[in-house]
């Protein structure tokens, strides 16, 4: 299974893990690299969200605080109802 969180990252299923990815530059193409794994889907998830809100670009709160809403807003969006996680 992949998820493709955008155009540069996306979490990859294997037998074993579940691997965060994201698209590196190689020998004039492109490929993908895991470069983070996780026992389980939720958790590989947390982390990219949790990724996204650190690098966010804000300056003060009310920029933070609407870019941790736009963040789970994009995340939600990719995720049919039907198979977001409860806490």
């Amino acid at each position: 299974m992949i998820i493709q969180l955008d155009p540069k990252t996306r979490i990859k299923g294997t037998e074993r893990a579940w691997e965060l990815q994201r698209q590196r530059n190689h020998k004039g193409g492109t490929k993908w690299e895991s470069y983070k794994w996780f026992t389980t889907f939720r958790s590989a998830l947390e982390e990219a969200v949790h990724r996204e809100i650190r690098l966010h670009p804000a300056r003060t709160l009310a920029d933070a605080i609407d870019g941790v809403s736009d963040v789970l807003q994009k995340f939600e969006k990719l995720i049919p109802s039907e198979y977001r996680l409860a806490k």
